[in-house]
């Protein structure tokens, strides 16, 4: 027996003993067997309130797709298609009237797009927008009009002897041939205006003429295109503010 029976400690095994430290292993690996393991990551249980959740997205997907599909057809995908032929109705009744009643139609279409620079009368609004009764370009070549609601006018230009400068837009992409010879009859007969009504007919010549076009028109392009039309057609008297063209 060694010196350490006598100090408390457990005896340390004689050389060539056969004695058993199975208890000791068991005693001393003890207190880690009643520890809970490490949880390992990436295997937490999912939350029940998600997985509620993603039941209820896949269950209401499934009914809204039910509902709302259409089974999938073309038709579906068709935006107002029922309203397709009332459409096409109201379209057809306004060319009509743009053809029968030019004046009516026109004055119309003007309260619509070109009352809130032009103002209701035609006056315009000095040093801003100019007047239309009395306007050179207005009573004189039918053509000059045209073009300018076709393709639009910016620049410097001289009305009933007053400067302007600004941008009047193209109008050939949102009316017909019939409604701009409609509005172009109905300011060349605006107020003190008395010129001719123009025919449907010139607008569609004049669209496919500068076709091409991508611009505005400036004033003098305008006398410009009027000269290179021929004689028979009338010029307002001055193109910029200087008088010039």
């Amino acid at each position: 027996m060694s010196e350490a029976s006598g100090s408390g400690q457990p005896p340390v095994p004689e050389p060539g003993s056969h004695f058993d430290l199975q208890p000791d292993v068991e005693r001393l690996h003890r207190p880690i067997t009643r520890e809970p393991r490490d949880p390992i990551e990436g295997r937490e249980p999912v939350p029940w309130f998600f997985t509620v959740v993603v039941a209820l997205a896949l269950f209401w997907g499934g009914w809204y797709l039910g509902r709302y599909s259409g089974e999938f057809g073309v038709a579906t995908h068709v935006a107002l298609r029922g309203r397709d032929a009332g459409t096409a109705a109201s379209v057809r009744e306004q060319t009509e009237a743009a053809i029968t009643d030019p004046v009516a139609a026109g004055q119309r279409i003007y309260a619509n797009n070109c009352a809130s620079c032009h103002q209701g009368s035609g006056e315009g609004i000095p040093g801003a927008f100019p007047p239309l009764h009395g306007s050179e370009w207005v009573t004189g070549s039918p053509e000059t009009l045209t073009r300018i609601l076709l393709h639009g006018l910016q620049g410097p230009v001289e009305v009933a002897g007053q400067s302007y400068n600004g941008v009047m837009p193209a109008w050939r992409d949102l009316l017909k041939d019939e409604e701009i010879a409609a509005v172009v009859t109905f300011l060349r007969q605006l107020g003190s205006n008395s010129a001719p009504p123009v025919d449907p007919q010139l607008v569609t010549t004049l669209r496919t003429r500068h076709a091409d076009r991508t611009t505005h028109w400036t004033a003098d392009e305008v006398v410009q295109a009027e000269v290179e039309a021929g004689p028979d057609s009338e010029q307002p008297a001055s193109a910029t503010p200087d008088g010039g063209a």
